[in-house]
């Protein structure tokens, strides 16, 4: 039997989950029809080009700001109650209005709902410091501890946030652990197509010096990447000479803080803004010559991107990093690095300067995409679905007779 997943996730098809819908959809055990506007305004992402290549329907996504939070409604509530959909996935995020309006609806006409997200709320780009952020913080946590509670079933991405919803009260087996990921094949491809390339050659065409170490930013500019501890650092290290070999810092996205990151890399032409790239065949030159990705703030799926091209992660040790620093082992495939702006500099240092740090660790980095490829993500997140459909389904039989 074939079923019709609604999904809502994250108000767009960002350009690194359009494979995932379509190898979602290959499989043939359901049709997911994915719901999709614009991405965020201000938000600094890339939606995925169109036409889409899997089921999907185009909606208006309404912005509504409240304060200097902005809450999203997609009018699409009652199309999914009152067409033939026997289950919705839905991004936990309170932002989004209709979810909350549709899980409700959804409940009292017996549709599963799934819950699809970190399983936990986190506190990435918030900076709750005061008092009253903290309260906020808090209460925004309960409701959405409550949602999940009342959830079908949870499709976590990672292990930590499996854990979180078993604490809070979660039956196990209503959650699922899918293990977010991105195309890493396509990656591997790419890596593979440069890894016999001259490093040497491609560093002159790429305007690189013979001899510098390069570290790599890739990511949405916004402050809680804190790119601005990257350029201190650098700084840091060149004004002190903490390292023997020079350093390059290559600067690849665009976002809010484009502009304020561009004034505090004036007079320092060892770093370099690339602006946002699309074409992964010019990222991949750059991940090719790359020792290391750095980003002092939250970490993400770049990760994921970072290990399928064989090149580790540095980061700063804090609580604002998104689940996928869960495949960020300290020593093994990265750097996760505690202490304050001395001890990071201090560390990127000798990094630079040590070549046997950065060939273990880009080691280690190749063996973990081995762990992250999408098609066991796609496997993990379809055989979730259907078992949550059919154990709902199966309640729903015992309670007629």
């Amino acid at each position: 039997m074939s079923y019709r997943i609604a999904v809502l996730h994250q108000g767009f098809v960002p350009t690194y989950r359009a494979r995932f819908f379509e190898q979602l959809n290959a499989r043939g055990g359901a049709e997911y029809v994915v719901f999709h506007g614009n991405p965020p305004t201000g938000s600094g992402w890339q939606a995925a080009p169109e036409p889409l290549q899997f089921p999907n329907v185009r909606v208006d996504n309404r912005e509504i700001p409240l304060g200097r939070w902005r809450a999203i409604y997609q009018p699409v509530v009652q199309r999914i109650l009152t067409d033939r959909f026997d289950a919705v996935v839905m991004g936990h995020e309170l932002k989004f209005l209709s979810n909350l309006l549709l899980a409700l609806r959804a409940r009292q006409r017996r549709l599963p709902v799934i819950f699809w997200g970190f399983g936990y709320h986190a506190k990435v780009g918030m900076g709750f410091t005061a008092k009253s952020s903290g309260l906020a913080f808090g209460m925004v946590s309960q409701v959405k501890d409550l949602l999940a509670r009342q959830a079908d079933g949870y499709l976590a991405y990672t292990e930590g946030g499996a854990e979180n919803l078993r604490r809070i009260g979660m039956p196990d087996d209503r959650v699922w652990v899918v293990r977010n990921t991105i195309d890493v094949e396509a990656q591997t491809r790419l890596h593979a197509k440069y890894l016999q390339t001259d490093r040497a050659e491609l560093r002159q065409q790429l305007g690189l010096k013979p001899d510098s170490v390069v570290l790599l930013y890739i990511g949405r500019l916004l402050p809680a990447k804190q790119v601005d501890l990257l350029i201190q650092a650098v700084r840091r290290i060149n004004s002190m000479q903490l390292s023997r070999q020079p350093v390059e810092v290559l600067i690849i996205g665009d976002g809010p803080a484009a502009e304020s990151l561009q004034g505090r890399a004036v007079n320092l032409p060892s770093v370099r803004f690339l602006g946002a790239l699309y074409d992964q065949d010019q990222v991949a030159r750059y991940m090719r010559v790359a020792a290391a990705m750095v980003i002092p703030g939250f970490v993400g799926l770049a990760v994921n991107h970072a290990f399928a091209q064989g090149v580790p992660v540095i980061t700063r040790d804090h609580a604002l990093h998104s689940p996928e620093i869960e495949y960020l082992r300290n020593g093994e495939n990265g750097l996760i690095v505690p202490g304050d702006m001395e001890d990071f500099a201090h560390v990127l240092a000798r990094f630079v300067d040590s070549p046997e740090i950065q060939q273990r660790l880009a080691a280690g980095a190749l063996r973990s995409r081995e762990e992250l490829h999408l098609d066991h993500m796609v496997e993990r997140f379809d055989q979730a679905v259907l078992a949550t459909v059919r154990r709902a389904q199966g309640a729903d039989l015992r309670s007629a007779a």
